[in-house]
């Protein structure tokens, strides 16, 4: 019985990339069972199944150094592409553990999933700083995907080029801006005086207060 089990599993999940695919289905089947029958603990268990599939998808990213969750056949410099890739598995398996975990918190406590402590700490200056320090780190992620991986085709290099060129700009663009929200953030975080005086100086600039 054992054995065709292990085989059973050795043929279905082939990769962690399967076994993301297989907690993604649980996830549906979970939460629309959970809905139909007005449970809330199945629901929050589909959280929890996305959780473990955002991990499996992240782990996935890790051990094969490709960003198959984008697109496929991406042409970008090896080194640059396994750099990406690995990025964007641990932001997946960090988000993935996030998830999971209020999945399996709300199960233990509906009424009070996350903690009091942490709704307390991200609710002050410094915790809103480290939300949007972490949403601008993904967000500068994003633009360098979009200026080094591209998925244009062509036999022509600069063909190539002039057609990934407006998705180049705009990860540029994404990027200074991200970058302009992660030293606002730890400004906030380190330097709430200073950020304040800041944000005075230039209200009063323009002529707002």
């Amino acid at each position: 019985m054992m054995d065709k089990i292990q085989a059973w599993l050795a043929q279905h999940f082939k990769s962690a990339d399967d076994v993301g695919t297989a907690f993604a289905v649980a996830m549906f089947v979970s939460v629309g069972l959970g809905s139909v029958l007005n449970i809330e603990r199945l629901v929050s268990l589909g959280a929890a199944f996305f959780g473990a599939a955002v991990i499996a998808w992240g782990v996935n990213a890790l051990q094969t150094r490709e960003l198959r969750i984008f697109q496929r056949g991406i042409r970008v410099a090896a080194q640059i592409q396994e750099i990406l890739a690995r990025a964007w598995g641990l932001v997946f398996i960090s988000g993935g553990v996030f998830i999971m975990g209020y999945g399996i918190l709300s199960m233990l406590n509906p009424r009070a999933p996350v903690p009091e402590r942490a709704q307390r700490f991200f609710g002050a200056t410094q915790g809103i700083g480290v939300q949007l320090l972490v949403g601008s780190a993904v967000g500068m992620l994003c633009a360098l995907t979009l200026v080094f991986a591209s998925d244009a085709q062509g036999g022509n290099t600069l063909a190539r080029f002039i057609v990934s060129l407006p998705g180049r700009l705009l990860g540029v663009a994404l990027f200074i801006f991200c970058a302009v929200l992660a030293a606002l953030a730890l400004l906030q975080i380190f330097a709430p005086d200073v950020l304040a005086a800041l944000g005075h100086a230039f209200l009063q600039r323009i002529g707002l207060e």
